[in-house]
């Protein structure tokens, strides 16, 4: 916040209530991927299924509603720019990603599928509790690839978005790609099912958004103020220094700053570590952040000739960290910036967190 809050457009935008802004999507950079969504969903044979989309503080689908929550700084490209300057910002595949996700719970919740006997041989039970922090295991082939974090064995509703958007992306070859996986059978049964309800209209036609944009009367500072605030800060580490000296030592050539080429490369050590590992995004990133910071306390330079090799051992020495951080249990959670996961059965509306909020209704079933 600090390194933006001295401009004066900075300030402008981070004094204002979110609620102010008059944002919405028709009009917006969301516009686009939204309409690309309901093509895909058409294109796919579901004619009368065109969830809702709204903007919110994080990514998710309420409990139980066929709706998709969208965040609120992706329809304002000036919020945009000091969301890429503050976080890393969806890029345009990402957008559609978790549109893809998300509309897979509206899916599961509009046709009230959690209730068949099949969706549960495939998924397991609906009422399984939601778990923020999980241990899943890597490179399991009964589930699919979507979203980081083998984020298919959160929860079962969570292993259905994933399948349902892995289905619905275009050119995603799942037929040959999952030929030889136990999780075939589960894109299977979203082809079958999709067949089945595509030409019916939805059980539940309109949901309910839970907390919508108009309701954000905190000002952009205070929202992301308060989102930094949840973040605990990675302890100090007097080892990592001399790891880094041995990953960046001294040099007659070595002019480049070493934090200047973490900063350059940060979203993709941090994307693929975090897709890698399973260790939740949140905090690779902060991981990330500390090592650029300890670079910049320790001055280390980078041979512009040895780049490649050091960016290599970096990024090897960052999922090395990252795994060995997974024992601890708040490591593993979502993909998200702000950490997604359930509610505790009985309670409100789960988040899917980077911002990306965790979906899925905590293992509570939806009221009928």
């Amino acid at each position: 916040m600090a390194r933006l809050a001295h401009r004066p457009s900075a300030r402008s935008i981070l004094d204002r209530r979110i609620c102010d802004l008059g944002l919405r999507i028709p009009g917006s950079p969301l516009a686009a991927p939204v309409r690309r969504l309901y093509r895909e969903l058409e294109a796919k044979g579901l004619s009368h299924f065109q969830p809702m989309c709204y903007l919110t503080d994080e990514w998710g689908c309420p409990s139980g509603e066929p709706v998709i929550g969208i965040p609120f700084y992706l329809a304002d490209r000036r919020l945009a720019r000091r969301e890429r300057e503050l976080n890393d910002l969806e890029d345009r595949r990402e957008i559609l990603m978790y549109l893809r996700h998300e509309a897979g719970h509206a899916f599961n919740y509009a046709y009230r599928l959690y209730r068949r006997p099949e969706w549960r041989h495939w998924f397991g039970p609906y009422r399984r509790p939601y778990r923020d922090h999980y241990h899943p295991v890597a490179f399991s082939r009964d589930y699919v690839r979507h979203i980081a974090g083998w984020y298919a064995q959160k929860h079962p509703d969570e292993d259905f978005a994933e399948t349902f958007a892995v289905w619905l992306t275009p050119g995603s070859g799942w037929r040959e790609k999952y030929r030889h996986w136990p999780a075939l059978g589960k894109l299977e049964y979203v082809e079958r099912v999709a067949a089945e309800v595509g030409g019916r209209a939805p059980l539940l036609r309109h949901g309910r958004p839970d907390f919508t944009v108009r309701e954000m009367k905190m000002t952009v500072g205070e929202f992301y103020r308060a989102a930094a605030a949840q973040q605990p800060a990675v302890p100090a580490d007097p080892a990592m220094d001399a790891d880094l000296r041995d990953i960046f030592p001294p040099a007659r050539n070595a002019r480049r700053r070493a934090e200047d080429m973490v900063r350059e490369h940060r979203k993709a050590l941090t994307d693929k570590a975090a897709y890698w590992t399973g260790v939740r995004r949140p905090a690779v990133k902060r991981l990330v952040e500390a090592i650029e910071s300890r670079l910049r306390g320790l001055d280390l330079r980078v041979e512009r000739r040895r780049e490649r090799d050091h960016l290599t051992e970096l990024a090897t020495f960052i999922t090395a960290m990252a795994m060995q951080g997974m024992a601890a249990p708040q490591a593993i959670g979502t993909h998200g910036r702000r950490p997604p996961g359930g509610a505790a059965p009985g309670a409100q509306p789960a988040r899917l967190g980077a911002g990306r909020r965790g979906s899925g209704n905590g293992g509570q079933e939806p009221a009928a």
